[in-house]
């Protein structure tokens, strides 16, 4: 749901379009636009540069093929254009950007996103919706006894509007609900980041 939220194409409840480009398709497709630096012409030409150059994936073991020629993604469900190519077994390494952190603070999350502020400059007007879902929300006491999970001080975020972000954070929490997880809004959520490392020595 992330993915598509971040990704998708639809103006009206995702911010993919939003994004500058061509910057957040090169990082949407995994860094494989960026050559192969040992290839530039400069190296093979006149010899010196970069060699043992390697691409790391800390992702986990995240794909697959499908039938019809694309990569999916089966934590997130993300289909891969079929110009990404899915790294080998040796390329895939643990996921090693991971934070616990409160509901309350995955939204302030999302709030950061540059592509939030481009949908905003558009449409001024989404600031000022409402969205009544989890009432719950406004008469919430933090509960110190929940920040032991957390990482980092937690920090408060307004909950109470119904912008575009808060529409989405909020159906990503009744999706959550549906698979009876926590879904309250100082509850701890674990959130990872897929990284792919582009590594290459200096000759």
């Amino acid at each position: 749901m992330i993915s598509a939220y971040a990704q998708g194409k639809d103006p009206a409840s995702s911010l993919g379009t939003y994004f500058e480009r061509p910057g957040r398709t090169i990082l949407e497709n995994l860094l494989t636009e960026v050559p192969d630096p040992t290839e530039m012409d400069a190296v093979t030409r006149y010899g010196g540069g970069l060699g043992h150059f390697e691409r790391r994936y800390f992702s986990g073991r995240r794909f697959i093929k499908t039938k019809h020629g694309s990569r999916m993604d089966f934590l997130s469900g993300q289909l891969f254009p079929v110009h990404v190519l899915v790294p080998l077994p040796s390329q895939i390494y643990p996921v090693i950007m991971r934070k616990t952190m409160r509901w309350r603070d995955l939204l302030g999350y999302f709030r950061t996103w540059s592509s939030l502020y481009n949908f905003h400059q558009r449409f001024p007007e989404d600031l000022e919706r409402i969205d009544e879902r989890f009432q719950e929300d406004l008469t919430v006491i933090p509960d110190a006894s929940l920040y032991s999970e957390v990482e980092e001080v937690p920090i408060n975020v307004d909950v109470t509007s119904g912008d575009i972000a808060v529409r989405f954070w909020k159906d990503l929490r009744e999706e959550v609900e549906k698979h009876g997880g926590k879904y309250g809004v100082d509850e701890p959520v674990s959130v990872e980041w897929p990284i792919v490392l582009l590594l290459a020595k200096k000759l």
